[in-house]
């Protein structure tokens, strides 16, 4: 199941990607349930296995073609969004204090927050997609 959420994120990306003609350097918005991806209601199953495995298909193809990510947590975090904190100082974004949780920010952004490098969380972005 989780290799299947992986190889689908891989060709959603790919497409989007290739649709959308994003240069390096372009920021890319991903908000997504992971209580979806396991038949569940949004905010009632959060799967970190799912999120972690629709992340492995996501992030490495963004960062072999140079587009940074910012991953939108969920209403408990008033959708928030999860980004390198490079990303966001070089755009002057405002940056907030809070750690996403599996059921508070969402599996997803957890996922993220533990991948990147330097995450934090900012409030408002302006992205490219």
């Amino acid at each position: 199941m989780y290799e299947d959420i992986t190889i689908q994120a891989q060709a959603v990306v790919t497409e989007l990607l290739d649709q959308a003609g994003l240069r390096p350097g372009a920021l890319l918005v991903i908000g997504c349930s992971s209580s979806e991806m396991v038949g569940k209601r949004i905010g009632k199953g959060s799967s970190m296995d799912a999120a972690r495995a629709a992340f492995r298909g996501i992030y490495p193809i963004l960062q072999e073609r140079g587009i940074h990510l910012a991953v939108q947590c969920c209403e408990h975090l008033n959708r928030a969004l999860i980004m390198e904190r490079a990303v966001a100082e070089r755009k002057g974004y405002e940056i907030v204090n809070v750690m996403p949780q599996p059921h508070a920010g969402g599996s997803f952004a957890v996922t993220a927050w533990n991948a990147f490098e330097d995450p934090v969380a900012v409030e408002t972005i302006q992205a490219d997609a």
